[in-house]
């Protein structure tokens, strides 16, 4: 079993520490070694007796900065609730430290926040790679008022529409957090370079500034700067309430399809004939008919297809990051980018920029293909990179 000893805060004036002790039983590990659930009986002061619930998962694709995050979850016997986050480096060795952070609460908890130190330590070694015997110490205070300041999530920034902790420089790319911004904004774009500042936020990758397009207190949008970096880089936002920073991978590609929703990709159907929905004419939009709220139909066998996104690689001419840019650049000769559909190798006519930071991908759709939903997938073997999984192209 998986036992856990955590020491919590306690609640008295403006600032005070708190305490709360006893064991908790977490495990097995359904997907990797820490990803787990679970809960057991605490001691808080004051409170009483309480239930101590504990989420613990690995961020998984991370290459830069994982962490096991832990969601913590303790509710005192007349049913106040506090809840923390905690965040731990993940790294070898029986011992790690981290932070964590108050999120909430219920009761005398609402409207508190505070922070604090955490650590986990092996304490029994592992019978097998499901269960761990843990000591979870975590010490910290709370203060009368909640403490405004911003988190990026841990693999947190990542492509545009996309989950994976990979970017690719002149790329969009989104950051999720906490209180990145005071509210929401929205980049006008009447101007002909890409703002450096939105919404009271700056930002810089390796150094560099990056190019705003959207900021909210839960998500930044941003264009990344050119850069010839390949690995590790920090990610920088100065905001509102303060700088915030966190680490990514650089690379050559980092694939990611511009979606209608989190199965089907905005695809665009040419219709030469003048009988599409849009454009006077000129085209539909792929997808099941009925599933929106605006027209869609599945695309035909030999019908040419428009697909949309951002990170498919290097382009001859180059274009700069930063920049409002309409026309033709193509990926880079040599640098392949593969489209499959139901697994077969489809034929790409064109893939290229056509705005700043957009790539379109012009295929014919084979005639071999089933009816119905067929998998969709782009990939940059070159750079390693693959578009969303689970992402199906409607077919009749």
């Amino acid at each position: 079993m998986l036992t856990v000893l955590v020491f919590v805060p306690l609640i008295f004036a403006q600032t005070t520490p708190f305490t709360l002790t006893g064991p908790a039983t977490l495990g097995p590990a359904p997907n990797s070694t820490f990803n787990f659930t679970g809960s057991g009986a605490v001691t808080m002061t004051p409170g009483g007796p309480a239930q101590l619930k504990m989420d613990v998962f690995d961020t998984g694709d991370d290459i830069c900065n994982r962490n096991i995050e832990a969601a913590v979850t303790i509710t005192i016997a007349n049913g106040d609730r506090l809840d923390l986050t905690l965040f731990i480096p993940l790294s070898e060795g029986e011992k790690v430290s981290g932070t964590f952070v108050i999120t909430g609460g219920t009761g005398q908890y609402a409207g508190k926040g505070g922070s604090g130190t955490g650590t986990i330590a092996i304490s029994t070694p592992a019978p097998n790679l499901d269960h761990f015997d843990l000591t979870v110490t975590l010490t910290g205070t709370i203060t009368a008022q909640p403490i405004v300041t911003p988190s990026i999530n841990p693999s947190g920034v990542v492509p545009l529409g996309h989950s994976r902790v990979m970017i690719q420089p002149g790329s969009w790319i989104s950051i999720y957090g906490k209180n990145l911004a005071s509210g929401t904004t929205i980049w006008d774009g009447l101007s002909s370079d890409i703002p450096t500042t939105l919404g009271g936020l700056t930002a810089t990758i390796n150094g560099k500034p990056a190019f705003f397009w959207f900021t909210s207190p839960g998500q930044v949008n941003l264009q990344a700067p050119d850069d010839s970096l390949r690995g590790c880089a920090t990610v920088t936002l100065s905001t509102p309430n303060g700088p915030v920073s966190a680490q990514v991978q650089i690379n050559q590609a980092a694939p990611s399809l511009s979606l209608l929703d989190a199965k089907y990709p905005a695809a665009v159907i040419l219709t030469p004939n003048g009988g599409g929905a849009y454009g006077g004419g000129t085209y539909d939009l792929a997808g099941p008919a009925n599933r929106f709220t605006y027209a869609t139909r599945p695309v035909k066998k030999g019908e040419n297809l428009v697909l949309y996104g951002v990170g498919f690689g290097p382009t001859n001419p180059a274009v700069p990051a930063g920049k409002v840019f309409s026309g033709s650049a193509r990926v880079q000769q040599g640098f392949p980018v593969q489209v499959l559909i139901n697994n077969n190798l489809v034929n790409a006519a064109y893939v290229g920029l056509i705005g700043a930071g957009l790539y379109q991908i012009n295929i014919t759709v084979p005639a071999n293909l089933p009816v119905g939903d067929n998998a969709l997938q782009v990939i940059t073997p070159g750079a390693g990179g693959q578009t969303q999984d689970n992402i199906f192209l409607s077919v009749q």
